[in-house]
């Protein structure tokens, strides 16, 4: 059933529904790990406006500088001292996306910075807080966002910068505060997966996985993102779907029911099932789910002999067919 969804929709042809087209125009592993950062960060509210909003912060990033189109990797690189913060601000001035500034994308990639300084990749920072025997990225991603939150206040420079944009809180959400971290989530398996099929079915990066050039050039020894340590990204889709066909029955969205799709989704790829994520969010960002009962799409979808929502809209439909005869 689900594999049958992942091999419809699993494609790079969808990839322009979603913010990981964004890090596919590049080549240097390091522009990749920028701009998914950048993509994952700025993706809620509606693909439209995500799309326009990524597609400006590229724009102003790749202008800045006397240099004609900086590249992500030499622009960040740049933000390791005070002066370049101050800069950068200049640059992201009057950026908004949603209730985000532009100072808030100065902090996040001041931190990528660092992060680059001091392990020489954000994959190196995020796995040095890994147990290679985790089950999952709790641990991890809690660390990570322990260490940025601490350096926000230790760093004068930073500190400023987060005072004056309380907002950049929204970037830095953590398993510990029961957050479901949908977009940390997303671009975990962007960088944790890597692909090894046909051309219509690599779209995850697998920067963070072994064996990559970040990973060979930056990582501690023996550290590394696996895929079976990977929790699913629940959004308003994914969180909705996963509802309806039983892999949760909690109401609310959070780690919790995080991690509990995510085991469901084990019995199906114990050693990757978040593999599944970009198919079946495809079905409500393609509107192909809908959250009333369509018998015109509902009878056409791969997961109908599992979706609790269909059987209860077609028993209704049923039932006003025979109050008609």
């Amino acid at each position: 059933m689900l594999d049958r969804l992942y091999s419809r929709y699993h494609r790079v042809e969808f990839l322009g529904s979603d913010p990981l087209e964004f890090p596919h125009r590049y080549s240097d592993p390091w522009d990749r790990e920028a701009v998914a950062l950048l993509a994952a960060v700025l993706a809620y509210g509606n693909v439209k406006q995500i799309r326009r909003s990524v597609e400006a912060a590229l724009e102003r990033i790749h202008r800045a500088g006397q240099e004609a189109q900086t590249s992500p990797r030499a622009w960040v690189a740049g933000l390791s001292q005070a002066e370049g913060l101050t800069q950068a601000r200049s640059v992201f001035k009057s950026f908004v996306h949603r209730f985000n500034g532009g100072t808030d994308i100065v902090i996040l990639f001041g931190l990528l910075s660092r992060s680059w300084k001091e392990h020489g990749s954000l994959g190196a920072h995020f796995v040095s807080h890994l147990d290679p025997a985790a089950p999952d990225i709790t641990v991890a991603l809690n660390g990570l966002m322990a260490d940025w939150r601490s350096w926000l206040k230790t760093d004068p420079a930073l500190r400023a910068l987060a005072r004056s944009s309380p907002s950049h809180s929204y970037f830095l959400t953590a398993p510990s505060e029961g957050s479901c971290c949908k977009r940390w989530c997303m671009f975990l398996r962007w960088m944790g997966r890597e692909e090894r099929g046909s051309a219509h079915e690599r779209l995850d990066l697998g920067l963070w996985a072994p064996g990559s050039e970040l990973a060979d050039k930056t990582f501690p020894a023996g550290k590394a993102l696996h895929p079976s340590q990977l929790v699913i990204p629940l959004d308003t889709h994914t969180g909705r779907i996963s509802q309806y066909i039983g892999l949760t029955r909690r109401k609310t969205l959070n780690w919790l029911a995080a991690r509990e799709v995510t085991e469901a989704l084990r019995l199906c790829d114990p050693q990757d099932p978040t593999k599944y994520d970009f198919a079946l969010a495809r079905l409500g960002i393609l509107s192909l789910c809908r959250r009333s009962y369509r018998s015109e799409i509902c009878s056409q979808c791969d997961l109908l002999e599992a979706c609790r929502f269909a059987r209860k809209g077609r028993a209704r439909e049923l039932r006003g067919a025979r109050g008609l005869a």
